[in-house]
C-alpha cells in the first residue's frame, strides 16, 4: 500500500478514535452510572459488553488504536534506519503484530460479547 493511502488511513483511525474514546469515556463517566468507580465493577463491564452496541464499538476502539500505534511505531522504526530489507521487515513485522493484536483483542470482545 502507497505511504499516502496509509497516511489517509491513519488520518480516518484519527477521527474514529476520538469519537470512540468519547463514547466510551462517557458511558463510564454519566451514562446510566453514578460514579467513575462504580462502572469499573466487572460484572457491570461484562454486562455492558454483552450488548450489542457497547461490543461494536470496543471493537472499533481497538481496530483505530491498534492501528493508529502500530502505524506510528512502524513510522519511527523506518526513520531510524534504512534501507529496503530493513523496511520490508519493518513493515511486515508492524503487520504481523497488528494481526496478533486485533486478533487476540477481538477474541476477548467476542468471548465476552458471547458471555464467557
Amino acid at each position: 500500500m502507497r505511504e499516502s493511502t496509509l497516511q489517509i488511513v491513519n488520518y480516518v483511525m484519527i477521527v474514529v478514535l476520538f469519537v470512540t474514546v468519547l463514547a466510551h469515556l462517557a458511558t463510564h463517566g454519566f451514562f446510566g452510572f453514578i460514579d467513575y468507580e462504580g462502572s469499573l465493577v466487572y460484572s457491570d463491564v461484562a454486562g455492558r459488553y454483552r450488548q450489542v452496541i457497547p461490543a461494536i464499538m470496543l471493537a472499533v476502539l481497538l481496530i483505530s488504536a491498534a492501528f493508529h500505534g502500530l502505524y506510528g511505531l512502524r513510522n519511527i522504526l523506518l526513520e531510524f534506519r534504512s534501507g529496503p530489507v530493513w523496511d520490508r521487515a519493518v513493515s511486515y513485522g508492524v503487520l504481523i503484530a497488528g494481526i496478533a493484536l486485533v486478533g487476540w483483542g477481538m477474541r476477548t470482545v467476542i468471548l465476552t460479547a458471547l458471555g464467557g
